[in-house]
């Protein structure tokens, strides 16, 4: 297994192609950018430990069928600012399973996943062990023809870990025809002393929108590719690096048709 163990103030970019873990410091800040390039099952771990900060950005890139199995550990008052974003048209499963395991942990979780022919399938619980713990989970995607998308979404707050919030939102819209979304929200809670929410959106674009779009020269195509761009910005603004973040947010609006073609 590949390991990264971060120190101090530190920013690195990498390519992973096998299992790997990232260890944070105690009082260490910093952020990392990772490519998954391959396919296959590939096992992640990260331990941050505590009053540590980290900004983790994954992107999918492999052109084969992927598994990622990700479990991470955050220690007493460290946060972490996690995002996953996937536009590749093979298959995703993407396990995730975090432990706030100390007072004070926190983790803001985002995907983004664009689904054509195929399936996507996700499964995220943050787990909250301790007082004082904050979860918040944001997930988009967008269905295109015969795409298929499930999300089991788990706010998992446990006895003792009162004063902790949970909160979550999945948003997924329906473009095209023939296409399955199952989200399941689940916030299981054993403290009276908390604060949970979730919120649900499953749905096609709003027809006035892309009237209006239409009208103002727009192929059909251009039209819902430019309503789909707000499902993926919410994951692409977490990039630090300017030039990288509007390649990839180029990328983004190609492959949902922004420019009259997709792919």
């Amino acid at each position: 297994m590949m390991e990264r163990i971060y120190e101090d103030v530190f920013q690195d970019r990498l390519e992973i192609k096998e299992d790997f873990k990232i260890v944070v410091s105690p009082r260490s800040k910093g952020e990392s950018m990772v490519d998954v390039v391959e396919g296959g099952t590939l096992r992640f771990e990260l331990d941050v430990m505590e009053s540590s900060t980290l900004k983790l950005f994954i992107r999918n890139l492999a052109k084969a069928p992927l598994h990622i199995d990700m479990r991470g550990l955050i220690h007493a008052n460290a946060h972490v600012e996690f995002s996953f974003l996937d536009l590749e048209e093979q298959e995703v499963t993407f396990d995730e399973h975090v432990r706030l395991f100390q007072e004070g942990a926190s983790i803001d979780n985002t995907t983004s996943q664009l689904v054509r022919d195929g399936m996507k399938k996700g499964n995220i619980e943050i787990r909250h062990e301790a007082a004082y713990t904050s979860g918040h989970m944001h997930n988009f995607a967008v269905l295109f023809d015969h795409a298929k998308y499930e999300m089991v979404a788990n706010g998992n707050i446990e006895k003792k870990a009162k004063e902790s919030a949970s909160h979550q939102e999945t948003r997924v819209l329906t473009l095209g025809k023939d296409h399955a979304a199952k989200v399941i929200p689940l916030l299981l809670i054993d403290e009276n002393e908390v604060k949970a929410s979730h919120a649900l959106t499953i749905g096609e674009p709003d027809e006035a929108q892309l009237y209006y779009l239409q009208s103002r020269g727009l192929s059909k195509e251009m039209a819902l590719g430019l309503l789909s761009v707000g499902y993926f910005m919410p994951t692409i603004r977490k990039i630090e690096d300017e030039t990288l973040r509007e390649q990839v947010r180029e990328d983004m609006e190609r492959k949902v048709g922004v420019y009259g073609h997709q792919g």
